[in-house]
């Protein structure tokens, strides 16, 4: 039995959009990061499911081996990922860092008013040994 590669490599995409969304819905995973997985597995699906696609835009934009602009678009694709996670690492580690100077500040206020109510302790203190 010949396995078509167009149905495998479907399945896989629709294995891996399921994936996903199982993901999504055990909240393992957010919307706004899944968006771009889920477009990504859209568009395999669809290649998958029409490859005629692939060979048009192949040769509207002059690649002579169609294979190659999936190639290309695959690299494309990890690459717009691989940004959209850059970016919201960043805004992560700037996030933390105004959360971090927040405790310090927190922290600050905490012991200046410790230190505030030990100092009048201390005053009470030797007036009751007496």
């Amino acid at each position: 039995m010949k396995l078509n590669i167009y149905l495998f490599s479907f399945l896989i995409s629709l294995s891996f959009a399921a994936t996903i969304l199982y993901l999504i819905r055990n909240q393992k995973l957010k919307e706004q990061y899944a968006l771009l997985w889920l477009t990504l597995s859209a568009m395999m699906m669809i290649l998958t499911l029409f490859p005629s696609i692939l060979d048009d835009l192949a040769r509207l934009i002059r690649i002579d081996y169609a294979p190659s602009l999936l190639y290309l678009l695959s690299v494309v694709g990890i690459l717009f990922i691989l940004l959209h996670l850059t970016m919201a690492v960043s805004s992560l580690a700037q996030r933390n860092v105004e959360l971090i100077q927040t405790l310090a500040l927190h922290e600050h206020k905490i012991q200046a008013l410790m230190k505030r109510n030990e100092e009048p302790d201390k005053e009470v203190e030797p007036k009751d040994s007496r």
